[in-house]
């Protein structure tokens, strides 16, 4: 097989490849108005889909108005001192 045959076959491959990369790439369906799921204080509050999985964020209610949090965390070392 050529030099040029075997570039060929490579290029037919990375073109498949990223179309096939490309077709699976699902992007969020915007939801208007955005859909808040809650308890009394606490809430997801739903902007898109994703498929069928629904896209958002983690709210709280605060003198009545639902705010968007951000979750903290600790860091813990896994190995002995």
């Amino acid at each position: 097989m050529s030099i040029r045959a075997r570039i060929g076959l490579v290029v037919v491959a990375v073109v498949a490849a990223i179309g096939v990369w490309a077709s699976a790439q699902v992007f969020p369906q915007p939801v208007n108005p955005p859909i808040v799921l809650s308890g009394s204080d606490v809430g997801f509050r739903i902007t898109g889909r994703k498929g069928t999985t629904p896209v958002g964020t983690l709210v709280v209610r605060v003198d009545g108005n639902w705010v968007a949090v951000q979750l903290g965390g600790v860091s813990t070392s896994l190995g002995t001192p």
